[in-house]
């Protein structure tokens, strides 16, 4: 009999040990979970909580006014339409027209913008402003141009207040041709080196289907402003007309419409503007 009182003995020390921890790890489970308070953990957010220890993804920020700027130069100069530039060549070039269409701005799944008209020449620097909340926008993917169903809509259908709108669009949607021009660079060049007796004009008008380009822009600064904040991208009209992967000649290279005849330039000047942009 004192062996089986030996083995009770036992069992019941080692039920026991197990109860008090069973009974400690529950007291610790009810410890752990009423200190940790999930919630919105940044001050900076609407529905911060100061009570909150864990953040759980939830905040929300106040919408600001959020602008994108473009800035054109001419390598390290100052860009302005009318001044005279050097190219590589030895050509003095003026730029008398910089238009183009940007559209579809979203970070995934979020709209910054639908589509904007940049006019250098009645807007300077300004793409477009709108409210949002720029935490969300440190990525943005884009398309110079327009998407097939907005390109062949009916351009007097849009609003009146949209960059679509054809008294808003003007020379920059094809009246023989149903379609928006995506981008459009026109000057003059002097490539005789008389001293800006410009012998002949250059235009470039990109368009079509086939010529909307995506983009897509990472890790972008948005910088603070009185009522928000802004992003400003640069446009080298200088590497526009030579970059590392190929050179516009403007002296034989001065003329595209995007149409026949006319693709190989078409797709060169595209191919130079999306270098040339740049956040």
């Amino acid at each position: 009999m004192p062996i089986k009182i030996g083995i009770y003995e036992n069992f019941s020390l080692i039920l026991l040990r197990m109860i008090r921890l069973i009974t400690l790890l529950f007291i610790f489970s009810i410890f752990t979970f009423s200190c940790k308070k999930e919630g919105c953990t940044d001050p900076q957010a609407d529905n911060y909580n100061k009570n909150a220890n864990t953040d759980d993804g939830s905040c929300t920020y106040p919408l600001d006014e959020l602008q994108i700027k473009i800035n054109p130069s001419y390598g390290t100069q100052s860009f302005y339409l009318d001044s005279s530039y050097q190219t590589d060549e030895g050509y003095t070039v003026k730029f008398t027209d910089l238009k183009f269409y940007l559209s579809d701005l979203t970070n995934g799944q979020d709209t910054l913008n639908g589509a904007s008209l940049y006019d250098y020449r009645n807007s300077t620097n300004h793409l477009f402003s709108t409210s949002g909340d720029y935490t969300k926008f440190h990525s943005i993917f884009g398309k110079v141009g327009l998407d097939s169903s907005i390109n062949h809509a009916d351009p007097s259908l849009f609003p009146n207040e949209s960059p679509l709108n054809i008294s808003n669009a003007g020379l920059m949607h094809w009246g023989w041709n149903t379609g928006y021009i995506f981008i459009s660079i026109e000057g003059k060049v002097d490539t005789l080196s008389s001293g800006e007796n410009f012998n002949h004009n250059f235009s470039f008008h990109i368009g079509t289907d086939e010529f909307m380009e995506d983009f897509n822009f990472n890790d972008l600064n948005w910088t603070p402003t009185t009522d928000g904040h802004k992003l400003e991208w640069s446009l080298d009209m200088a590497e526009f007309l030579k970059n590392s992967e190929s050179s516009i000649d403007l002296k034989t290279e001065f003329l595209t419409h995007t149409g026949s005849g006319q693709i190989v330039l078409a797709e060169k000047v595209k191919n130079n503007f999306m270098i040339a942009l740049t956040p």
